[in-house]
């Protein structure tokens, strides 16, 4: 990891976390964001990247499909991601 990744982490973490004192989120939401940053990280922070959902489901033990939903919108309606849904019929 280079200097500049290890600061943006390290940056956005602390952000992060200050939010949650008075912006709290779920057990659930705080797990896929945090999933979302590593995955972020390791795509050299790039603007968009794509994730399914067997894969967070995956990460998070018990997480079913409904909770995964609930956990994401509570992501988006509180500002701390973007989603854009797949589209399928491709």
């Amino acid at each position: 990891m280079n200097m500049k990744n290890k600061m943006d982490i390290e940056k956005q973490l602390s952000e992060f976390y200050s939010t949650l004192d008075y912006k709290p989120l779920s057990a659930n939401a705080i797990s896929i964001y945090l999933i979302l940053l590593e995955i972020a990280r390791k795509t050299e922070w790039r603007n968009e990247f794509k994730v399914t959902n067997t894969i967070l489901k995956s990460k998070i033990k018990g997480l079913n499909i409904s909770s995964l939903q609930r956990a994401r919108n509570e992501l988006i309606n509180n500002g701390y991601i973007l989603y854009k849904k797949r589209n399928k019929s491709k």
